[in-house]
């Protein structure tokens, strides 16, 4: 988690003054699946309730980078702000993904893919924030939101249903990791890899 908050910092601390619409724009898919990817990682431990402390940060140095990128510089608070303007409070995602961990048998594959697509819709609602001039709607940003959070879940547990092998190699890695045949950046690198592919 480090590298990716890490990445997000020097997109905050950078200038994008002088780049063109179209590398902007490719700057923020990158950090809406850096942060999905990364959200979706988290999401894996089995502890409700874990995923606000662990989730929250990286949706809000997402979209501080997103806005950054956009010229606008957000604080923590600015950021909380605009996302309870649009339904996802952190609060609210806590509880749903908290929820998802008791259903069985593949609660994990739930949380994970909420923990994604939570994270995508929350980069995908604040790009279109920014790309408008801060001039949208809470109700536009608000449909945006929902949208984007049931496709990307939708397209998540379908191609995951019946998959147990996600959850296997994870274990595995997990496993190798408490052997000390994996150093924790190992780890963190290796789950990534197996969650890009998620």
């Amino acid at each position: 988690m480090a590298n990716v908050m890490d990445t997000f910092r020097r997109v905050i601390e950078g200038d994008f003054s002088e780049r063109s619409e179209e590398e902007r724009e490719q700057h923020v898919r990158e950090l809406i699946q850096v942060g999905s990817v990364s959200a979706a990682a988290v999401s894996v431990q089995p502890v409700p309730l874990l995923d606000l402390v662990l989730v929250s940060p990286i949706q809000i140095a997402m979209v501080q980078a997103i806005g950054r990128v956009h010229g606008h510089k957000l604080t923590q608070k600015s950021v909380l702000e605009m996302l309870s303007t649009f339904g996802a409070s952190l609060l609210a995602q806590n509880a749903m993904m908290a929820a998802a961990k008791f259903i069985p048998p593949f609660g994990w594959v739930v949380s994970v893919s909420m923990g994604y697509a939570l994270t995508f819709a929350i980069g995908e609602v604040a790009n279109h924030y920014f790309v408008h001039g801060r001039g949208v709607g809470p109700g536009e940003l608000n449909d945006l939101f929902k949208r984007t959070y049931k496709q990307k879940r939708s397209e998540k547990e379908n191609a995951h249903k019946d998959d147990a092998s996600l959850k296997s190699k994870l274990n595995q890695l997990n496993e190798a990791r408490k052997a000390g045949l994996l150093t924790e950046e190992e780890f963190e690198a290796k789950k990534a890899q197996v969650l890009e592919n998620f």
